[in-house]
């Protein structure tokens, strides 16, 4: 079936979408692990004020990452109790019902099997299937609680926000915002309009991703309103005051321009 709208013409991009999000995450994944190092410090800089200024930063970071360490290992206990239940469960549950008749003749088909010599080669295939459908579940369990997990989604798209300065931000936010404003279609971001009949095929993630995009665009308002308030350099970077960034800054600023 042809799509028949711009809409449903970018639904097809998704893809191609979440690919280029990666790409910008996997080139700056080393600032999205740890926030603040002391790589980032120039010579002279006080660590410990640096530390302390991207405080904020570093506690949303933390919480993030303990959301993902629940979600992997809600996964990884769903992987070992999927793995035991196709391993074990279908001869126990014959044992149960079938009673000792039917425990007596799976013995005996083992020992035919050993005796033939193939009981390896069935073992072998029993354990490479029941091993790796138990790592599907598990990745599919992580997959789902992560997806679904709002909490975590709502954290990276603030992370703009948050008080003090941002590493991530600072690296991240230029590229970011031309990639959701400039190189992705308009008509994608409907899609995120359509509520309950969305069709993207994660509308959590998504909205992160746009979130994260309008919140660069409020720090560096915040951030240019504040240098030129507190006259300074247009590369000056801006330790934002404790509250962070306001979420109504760009209204904010229209207000005093038209007074």
């Amino acid at each position: 079936m042809q799509p028949r709208t711009a809409m449903e013409k970018e639904l097809m991009k998704e893809g191609l979408y979440k690919n280029r999000v990666q790409e910008i995450l996997r080139k700056h994944k080393g600032f999205l692990s740890s926030s603040y190092n002391e790589d980032v410090a120039k010579e002279g800089d006080d660590i410990e004020l640096l530390k302390k200024q991207y405080s904020s930063e570093r506690k949303i970071i933390d919480r993030i990452i303990s959301n993902e360490r629940s979600a992997f290992l809600s996964g990884l206990a769903l992987s070992g109790v999927v793995f035991a239940s196709v391993r074990f469960g279908p001869r126990y549950l014959a044992v149960k019902l079938g009673g000792i008749e039917k425990a007596r003749v799976l013995k005996e088909a083992d020992d035919a099997a050993r005796k033939a010599g193939t009981r390896w080669i069935q073992q072998g295939v029993s354990f490479l299937f029941e091993a790796s459908f138990g790592a599907w579940a598990g990745y599919r369990g992580y997959n789902m609680i992560s997806s679904q997990n709002s909490n975590s989604y709502d954290e990276i798209a603030k992370i703009p926000l948050c008080a003090g300065k941002s590493i991530v931000s600072e690296k991240i936010c230029s590229e970011w915002v031309d990639l959701v404003h400039n190189e992705m279609s308009k008509d994608f971001w409907k899609n995120l309009d359509e509520e309950e009949d969305c069709r993207l095929k994660d509308k959590g993630r998504w909205k992160a991703v746009l979130g994260f995009a309008d919140n660069c665009i409020k720090r560096k308002a915040f951030e240019d309103s504040y240098r030129k308030q507190h006259r300074m350099k247009s590369d000056d970077p801006v330790d934002v005051p404790k509250g962070g960034v306001p979420t109504d800054i760009l209204e904010m600023l229209r207000k005093q321009r038209s007074s």
